[in-house]
């Protein structure tokens, strides 16, 4: 029984390898276009660096937001674990162990 599991694992494994390899082929051998974003998702930073130096609420996040025009808002914290994708629409916020607004921008 152990002799035909593991070249069946083999065998899903290329498969598996193959579809990842395909999957951004164009057809004509051209690098695959990359989506273009939503023309709703923006973020002017620039808007909101008056807030540096406020403290954060709720109530501040959301004029955060509201200002650089973003979808979504983000507070980074100093012990807090940040992911490293860039979002068009997003606003990150980073305060400092104070609970003070050190620097705002978008991604």
């Amino acid at each position: 029984m152990q002799s035909l599991v593991f070249p069946w694992l083999g065998g899903a494994a290329s498969l598996f390898m193959l579809a990842a390899c395909a999957g951004g082929a164009t057809g004509d051998g051209s690098a695959p276009m990359a989506a273009a974003p939503p023309a709703e998702a923006r973020c002017d930073a620039q808007a909101a660096q008056s807030f540096v130096g406020q403290a954060v609420t709720s109530d501040t996040l959301g004029r955060v937001r509201a200002a650089t025009g973003a979808q979504e808002v983000r507070q980074l914290r100093p012990d807090s674990m940040i992911t490293k994708e860039f979002k068009l629409g997003r606003v990150n916020v980073v305060v400092d162990a104070s609970q003070r607004v050190v620097r705002v921008y978008c991604g």
